[in-house]
């Protein structure tokens, strides 16, 4: 019976089939490619020592800097017009297509070779450890190909071929475990990044291969007319909705030259980077989810009811809640799977800590939709930027608490972010009021940080512990249930 009534439910809706369909795609791609990495990432901090580890962490952050330039939004870009034309439009879909490949390709490359030739300045001034020069220029190169990837990725979003997206995702998943595992052991921090190199230009080539089938299936072509006109509508996007990322990756960057630039910094960074696995592996569910909304709701074809609206405000966040609960319970998981070399009790309030970091993020991913649909991205910017300069004023006085000081700066400023920034959205009439002035949202919180409070503070008396987090639990899917009836009136 209830196999029969989700297959008629699924044939009656079209939103539902793309969704369940897209999302099972989405999701499964993603928890492959994800889940690969996060694996590879477990094996390389057991291959590699803790401040080897650091290093890695902090030669990857300094590309992620890089990788907005070089990229500039033009993946998300590709997915927004793509989506909006496919249909109605296909010569300047066609366009848009062209110009998205070629402006990316040039552009990662002019930034690819500023890293090559900055490489040593930048290892000796700013990293504090001029053997990371090598390393840094092989993530220069490695960065042409990311950047390549994300536009590649983001043009196959906006034509909805989220089987094909998922089949990419997993070979990405698989090279880059392979490449990372084997490079790392053999050949260290330099190793695993050449592997990363190799891994990430096998996943291009793939890539352009299921781009090529999807556009000639859909009558849409790589083409390079009106290529300046295509040019600037992709930057009058672009520009905006990558300035929020630009203040982010700089800002992260410079906060991890704060951390390493501490005694044993290089150490604690690398128990960040670790920890922090756990949350990433956490919002691969909140990207599957997104990357199936947006193009979707941007769409004109499709129609919105209020359940469909209560999923794209709180359906990634309540997924992020149910699979975030086993880690807050049990910490221990997370320090099993890390290895001795980290210590439990460091372990868990970074870990809690995170997790309420990467729960704000999700509960904010519909509203995040809602500036990307709405052309609203400038507003976006206003918010990273506050983000950026919390993040860092908090930071810079708790420097020398290390990793602990680095997680508990960035839980607050996005708690303060969330508290400033989706009342305001709120009042520009971007988003509804009840994503954020229902009781039941607000009691949500009060549980989650209350369920992470206990287990941290009460972390050597187990019994206590597990007593009082069933009965907050117990209240939060009764809280959940609550939202949802009340935001079926509302939305």
């Amino acid at each position: 019976m209830l196999v029969a009534s989700i297959k008629s439910k699924l044939s009656k809706s079209d939103f539902l089939k793309k969704l369940v369909f897209g999302t099972f795609w989405m999701t499964f791609g993603s928890l492959m490619s994800r889940g690969l990495f996060s694996l590879a990432s477990i094996v390389l901090a057991r291959i590699l020592t803790v401040s080897e580890y650091g290093e890695f962490g902090m030669i990857k952050s300094t590309i992620d800097n890089f990788l907005i330039f070089a990229s500039l939004g033009i993946g998300l870009t590709a997915t927004k017009y793509i989506s909006e034309l496919k249909d109605e439009d296909k010569s300047e879909a066609s366009s848009m297509l062209g110009a998205s490949l070629s402006l990316v390709v040039a552009l990662s490359s002019i930034v690819a070779l500023i890293i090559v030739l900055l490489s040593g300045f930048i290892a000796t001034h700013f990293l504090n450890n001029q053997h990371l020069q090598v390393p840094l220029m092989i993530g220069g190169f490695t960065l042409i190909f990311i950047s390549l990837n994300g536009t590649q990725m983001g043009a196959l979003l906006g034509f909805q071929a989220y089987k094909k997206n998922s089949t990419a995702n997993i070979l990405q998943g698989l090279f880059l475990f392979l490449g990372l595992v084997i490079g790392g052991y053999f050949g260290g921090v330099t190793g695993a990044l050449l592997g990363n190199l190799i891994g990430i230009f096998l996943v291009s080539a793939v890539l352009q291969k299921l781009l090529g089938d999807e556009s000639k299936n859909q009558q849409v072509t790589v083409s390079f007319k009106n290529w300046k006109k295509s040019v600037k509508k992709i930057y009058k996007f672009a520009i905006p909705a990558s300035l929020s990322t630009i203040i982010v990756a700089p800002t992260i960057w410079f906060l991890n030259t704060l951390l390493v630039n501490q005694p044993n910094g290089y150490k604690e960074l690398g128990l960040y980077s670790a920890v922090i696995i756990f949350s990433t592996a956490i919002q691969m569910f909140n990207g599957a989810i997104s990357n199936v909304l947006l193009p979707m709701f941007l769409s004109k074809s499709e129609s919105k009811t209020p359940k469909k609206e209560f999923f794209n405000y709180f359906g990634s966040w309540i997924i992020s809640i149910i699979i975030s609960i086993p880690f807050i319970l049990f910490p221990e998981i997370a320090s099993a799977i890390l290895g001795k070399k980290f210590d439990i009790h460091q372990i868990v309030p970074i870990l809690g800590m995170s997790i309420i970091t990467t729960l704000i993020i999700t509960n904010r991913a519909g509203v995040s939709r809602d500036l990307i649909i709405k052309n609203k991205m400038w507003l976006s910017v206003f918010s990273m930027g506050q983000w950026a300069v919390t993040n860092l004023i908090i930071f810079y006085f708790l420097r020398q608490y290390g990793a602990m000081g680095f997680a508990f700066s960035y839980m607050i400023s996005y708690i303060i972010n969330y508290i400033i920034f989706v009342p305001f959205f709120i009042y520009k009439k971007l988003s509804p009021p009840v994503i954020f002035y229902s009781k039941w949202n607000i009691l949500l919180w009060l549980l989650l940080l209350g369920l992470v409070f206990i287990n941290v503070q009460l972390y050597s008396l187990l019994l206590i512990r597990i007593i009082v987090s069933v009965l907050l639990v117990v209240s939060i899917l009764f809280s959940i249930f609550k939202l949802y009836k009340e935001c079926l009136q509302k939305l």
